[in-house]
């Protein structure tokens, strides 16, 4: 059964102040055909809206994005993270020991590319395949194996920028935050 959350309940269950959570909602997501200021009917959120919305609320609030560049982020990003993100539910990683290819760790690596009007971006999506345990003496090391995915490879900023200007996301722990804060108090 597909699930609907109202704005008060997605800000109770995520800790977010209503009101900042209703503007992002309008910042970040097309006008609601039925939830409109004065329709008598609340916007309803599918748990990709919400995810989306959170998302942008972490790069604008978190990260200082302004509004413009955080909607170019999730333009950009929208269909990739529908297909790796939201689809994939299997948001329990093993931060203790060896982790299966089942439970994910993401990474984003956002860089802004030249542009003169609009701010545009150059994205990293870096994907933990695989964690080993490896003993050595007293010291416990980890052998990692990852895949790295470019997207929008735009022309970088020639001044140095990087990894200054780069901004690094962890998206397995914002999604797992999100998930597990969204089921933890289901009602």
């Amino acid at each position: 059964m597909l699930k609907f959350y109202l704005n008060r309940d997605l800000s109770a269950r995520l800790g977010i102040p209503l009101s900042r959570w209703k503007r992002w909602s309008r910042e970040f997501l097309p006008p609601d055909p039925l939830g409109g200021h004065q329709s008598g009917y609340a916007r309803q959120y599918s748990t990709k809206d919400a995810f989306l919305v959170y998302l942008a609320g972490f790069l604008v609030s978190t990260l200082g994005f302004s509004i413009p560049a955080a909607r170019q982020i999730l333009h950009d990003l929208t269909p990739w993270l529908n297909k790796n993100v939201i689809e994939n539910g299997a948001w329990a990683a093993d931060l203790s020991g060896d982790a299966a290819v089942g439970s994910p760790c993401i990474d984003l690596i956002i860089m802004p590319a030249r542009r003169k009007v609009t701010p545009a971006f150059t994205y990293r999506i870096r994907s933990r395949i695989e964690r080993k345990t490896l003993e050595e003496g007293e010291t416990t090391l980890w052998q990692e194996q990852f895949t790295e995915q470019v997207i929008k490879p735009g022309e970088p900023l020639t001044a140095g920028c990087y990894p200054a200007c780069a901004r690094w996301v962890d998206l397995s722990g914002i999604a797992e935050h999100f998930f597990a804060r969204l089921t933890s108090n289901a009602s």
